[in-house]
Parts: structure tokens; sequence; C-alpha cells
């Protein structure tokens, strides 16, 4: 019992002389003969004018316009070119464009109807568009919904011929085959 209470008082003897170690501070952290640093009221004279400092309207507008990464600036035209679309799509005279493109009887005349529809929905949309960015984004798209109207790779088909004149013994008309499309 006597050893565990010369153990404690040792372990208090210890702990206490390093605390009080620890305010002890050297002379050579804390040097007395250096001078203090004096404040000049005036300005250098070799400086210019002091820099600018922007407003935050200012700051808030080039954070703003500064690009996050090109599928972010994607993203983002797309959801403005959505949220346009979603406005003008319903208006009535595109809703009847359309209407009226699906009731064409002939290919060649829904592909002109539907040509007629999406250059009267793009330019609505490019005429209510904000930015110059969203404008050309609007444009990019109309360039390629018009594309797919083109079919390039069909061959138009030749006019037909004046009706000959009734014969006794018609003859029939042998034509050579046509080529095959190019792949």
């Amino acid at each position: 019992m006597i050893g565990r209470f010369f153990l404690v008082a040792a372990s208090l003897l210890i702990i206490a002389a390093s605390l009080f170690a620890q305010a002890a501070v050297s002379s050579s952290t804390n040097p007395q003969e250096s001078p203090a640093p004096q404040i000049s009221p005036t300005p250098p004279q070799n400086e210019g004018p002091a820099p600018r400092i922007p407003a935050i309207e200012e700051l808030d507008q080039a954070f703003k316009q500064s690009s996050l990464g090109k599928a972010a600036d994607e993203a983002r035209l797309h959801a403005q070119w959505r949220e346009l679309s979603n406005r003008i799509i319903h208006d009535r005279d595109l809703v009847e464009a359309r209407a009226n493109a699906g009731k064409a009887k002939t290919d060649l005349e829904k592909r002109r109807r539907l040509r007629a529809y999406y250059t009267m929905f793009y330019d609505r949309m490019r005429a209510q568009a904000d930015s110059q960015e969203l404008k050309k984004y609007i444009d990019t798209h109309k360039t390629q919904h018009l594309a797919v109207m083109a079919q390039n790779r069909v061959r138009p088909s030749p006019a037909p011929a004046a009706a000959p004149a009734v014969t006794a013994s018609p003859k029939p008309i042998v034509r050579p085959p046509e080529p095959p499309l190019p792949q």
C-alpha cells in the first residue's frame, strides 16, 4: 500500500513539473532587440492607382457566364431548349401544321409539310430565345431536323410519257432494269 502511495505521489509530481515547464519561454523565441515595424501613414509613391473592386452584381454575372465544361453547357442548353419547346409546341397554328402533315397522301407531300412545320417551329423558338448561344443551339437542331427530310438516297422517278395514240396491235414496252442503288 505504501508502494502505491509513492507511485501516485511520483506521478502527480511529474505531471505538475511538466505543467510548470510548459509556461517557461526561452528568450531565443521572443527576441526583444528587434525593432517594431513602422507603419507609414502615406502610401508609397511608386504604385499606380488602386485596383477597382467589382460590385457583387458584376461578380455574380461573371460566375454565371463561366463554363462548367462541354457536357454541362450542353445539358444547360438542352434544358433551355426543352423549356422553350414546351412553351411553343401547343400553339394553335403549329398543332394544325403538324396535323396537316400527318394527313398528307404521299410521302413527298408529307416531307414538304413537315419541312414547313419544322421551319415554323424553330423560327418561332429562335424569336423567343434569350441568348445567342441558345439561338445557335436551336439553329443546329433545325438543321438536323430538316436534314432528315432530304432523302438523298432516293432517285426521282421519271416523268410519265405522253399517252400514245391507240393502235391496232399494242406492243409491250420493255424497259431495261434499273441499276441497284449505291450502298
